[in-house]
């Protein structure tokens, strides 16, 4: 950036000193303007969607063979405690590179190494997430296009904040971090659980027998069901979710009560929370659906997303008319249907069932994803439940605990930022 005013109107309310963050890098190198060769196996390429949130998410990761590798790591090869940052689509996303990574970028981002004499890492990635430079970012944008561009002479002379004490300030903001990763951990792992308990009991049928052992394995007795196409258990049904719970269409308009603050699931906000947002009554244009704890909310938009929420025993609860929702008749019921709604069997029902006029906006209407049906039985449906109530709680209390993390570090990170408060 090379308006001097420019730069000075971030410095508007912050204290402190800055930096360019190219003084504060040993170098700053842009990836190869090239497509990798792409392979099953082999060395991972970094992308763009890999980076979110100050995070390095290789859940799905992509690769290279070595000969390729070689050739994108000529300049300069990712280390551990090194940053990648993103050009375009989006710009602006950083992440660090961990430790035992082998790797290579792939377009649109560039590598920062890091000076550790002059700031540690894990500062520099919290400052790059600040408003004070993510608004530099922003501004650099100079292409004029839809798709915006951070280019290299911005990005090296992007003015970060230096706080007293930034060691500690990185270690109050991680400890937070880590504290999300660790109940996202957690989350994983109870999810497989659960989802492999579904599938023993209402997939594979080997729910326990009344001598405890598996049904199915220990020679129970099944039958063919025509309308789901498979044998089910011998006294099964199929039954479709509109004969196992209620749909309520029971509705709020908050505008009534311009000054109560709602708990409002909207999609925008569930999307980018997995939670609910705090809403005043005069900011609610429209309806809404009332919320009780014995609900489960599904989204009839875009199902493919699967929109799930497990309401929990909350006051004035309310939800965007987007949603389904299922008052469900008892809370093991409840259990056994959040199950069915997150199961991929239910999720490609309802993809294959939505309809609209483009690919961003389809729905399923109400009617149609009530019609879904499962091989049921009330008692056992009922026991799986019961077994499953500890584990989807605890899931859904560390998405809530996670939502209120995010929001203190999201508000830590600009008041440290504007020396409005200090880390000792």
């Amino acid at each position: 950036m090379n308006n001097s005013h420019a730069v000075s109107s971030y410095l508007k309310g912050f204290s402190g000193k800055t930096i360019p963050l190219d003084d504060l890098c040993t170098s700053i190198t842009d990836c190869p303007h090239s497509t990798p060769k792409w392979a099953d196996e082999g060395v991972v390429v970094l992308r763009s969607s890999n980076i979110k949130g100050g995070e390095l998410d290789l859940s799905s990761p992509s690769f290279t063979d070595h000969i390729s590798f070689k050739e994108r790591v000529k300049r300069a090869a990712p280390e551990s405690g090194d940053i990648v940052i993103t050009r375009e689509a989006p710009m602006g996303e950083v992440c660090l590179i961990p430790a035992g990574l082998e790797c290579c970028l792939g377009q649109r981002m560039v590598l920062l190494k890091v000076n550790q004499k002059k700031i540690s890492s894990q500062y520099l990635l919290f400052a790059l997430q600040s408003e004070f430079v993510q608004k530099q970012i922003r501004k650099s944008d100079r292409t004029g296009s839809t798709v915006s561009n951070l280019c290299l002479p911005d990005l090296r002379a992007l003015e970060i904040p230096i706080l007293e004490n930034t060691s500690n300030v990185a270690a109050a903001l991680k400890a937070i971090t880590d504290k999300i990763k660790t109940n996202n951990r957690i989350n994983s792992e109870l999810e497989a659980v659960a989802k492999t308990l579904y599938d023993y009991w209402f997939v594979q049928f080997d729910f326990p027998d009344t001598n405890g052992k598996p049904y199915k394995t220990s020679g129970g007795k099944m039958a063919y069901n025509q309308t789901l196409k498979r044998e089910i258990p011998e006294g099964w049904g199929a039954t479709p979710l509109s004969k196992i719970t209620p749909v309520s269409s029971q509705s709020v308009s908050p505008a009534d009560y311009p000054d109560k603050v709602f708990r409002h699931f909207s999609i925008p906000v569930y999307d980018a929370t997995n939670n609910f947002g705090l809403e005043a009554g005069k900011t609610i244009g429209s309806n809404k659906f009332t919320v009780k704890d014995s609900d489960v909310l599904v989204s009839k938009l875009n199902p493919w997303f699967s929109r799930v929420i497990y309401a929990m025993e909350e006051a004035d609860l309310i939800c965007s008319t987007e949603f389904v929702v299922w008052r469900t008749p008892s809370n093991n019921i409840k259990n056994f249907l959040y199950m069915v709604a997150t199961s991929p069997q239910f999720i490609a029902h309802c993809t294959q069932s939505a309809t609209g006029t483009s690919n961003s906006h389809k729905r399923v209407t109400p009617g149609v994803m009530m019609r879904f049906q499962v091989p049921f039985n009330l008692e056992v449906a009922k026991a799986l439940g019961e077994k499953l109530d500890s584990m989807i709680k605890a899931i859904i209390i560390n998405q809530r605990e996670n939502a209120g993390l995010a929001r203190l570090r999201d508000w830590l990170l600009p008041m440290l930022m504007n020396g409005q408060i200090k880390v000792a």
